[in-house]
């Protein structure tokens, strides 16, 4: 029998990527953004084009800054979005490749089921792993947002549309988020999310520091633009990785189930 061999850590690697990218040009072009003293916007030590002034002043070139931390955030998303869903499109296929394998699928049905599944969005395909290979993960039931925010910050440059309300009143954007704060003995929280405190907190009386896992919700009218900070892309990144680990978990397992040695 001829021997199969897929390297789930490779595959992981793609969503993982993603993650990374997201996380490091986020914290460049926020920086760059939000650093007083940084005003190089100019081309033309670099380019022949030179499309705005040369000598914008102050107003002009804090407008430039402010629009460049949203873009940076948008496409954050869009690149995290599409890296995951270019991992769900190797996880998929490592399973046609298994099904076919072991007898569980024949190669004209894993033919035509590998282009069909690529040109899904990222919520269809956690559908049809689960439907099809039993691949799931309970927190793919927040990508259906994100995958529609992803939608439309590329189709409308991240003006909600109709398109987005999907027949409801306003579009939601639900993630999976972790707070974390200081109780103290007499019962008061402090928070210590982002942006902290330049000096810290102090508490006299002490406390604990616990963690609570919640959703986060976001709701936006017919014609408002999506807007998240950079805290709000940072936990869906982390949820994009904890997601990604549970499918190699359940692809893992599937694979199991029809007989591949796991080695």
């Amino acid at each position: 029998m001829d021997k199969l061999t897929i390297d789930f850590d490779k595959i992981k690697e793609i969503a993982d990527r993603g993650v990374r990218r997201t996380a490091a040009f986020m914290g460049l072009g926020i920086n760059a953004a939000r650093d007083i003293e940084f005003k190089k916007y100019q081309l033309s030590n670099i380019s022949m084009i030179q499309v705005l002034p040369a000598d914008l002043d102050e107003k002009g070139i804090t407008h430039i800054k402010e629009e460049f931390e949203k873009w940076v955030i948008s496409n954050g998303l869009r690149e995290l979005v599409e890296s995951f869903g270019l991992f769900l499109d190797k996880i998929h296929r490592a399973c046609l490749l298994m099904a076919t394998h072991k007898k569980q699928m024949n190669s004209d049905d894993a033919e035509k089921f590998g282009p069909a599944f690529e040109w899904t969005g990222v919520e269809d395909k956690l559908s049809t792993l689960r439907n099809r290979f039993g691949i799931t993960s309970e927190k793919e039931k927040y990508f259906s947002g994100i995958n529609q925010a992803r939608n439309c910050i590329t189709h409308r440059k991240g003006k909600v549309g109709p398109e987005d309300l999907q027949g409801e009143k306003t579009f939601q954007l639900i993630w999976w988020g972790l707070d974390l704060y200081v109780e103290t003995p007499s019962g008061e929280n402090h928070s210590l999310m982002p942006p902290m405190q330049e000096k810290g907190v102090f508490l006299k009386e002490g406390g604990s520091v616990n963690i609570k896992i919640k959703d986060r919700i976001v709701e936006y009218n017919l014609g408002e633009i999506l807007n998240l900070s950079p805290n709000d892309l940072g936990e869906i990144c982390f949820l994009v990785h904890l997601t990604t680990v549970d499918i190699v978990k359940s692809a893992l397992a599937y694979s199991k189930k029809i007989g591949i040695n796991e080695n």
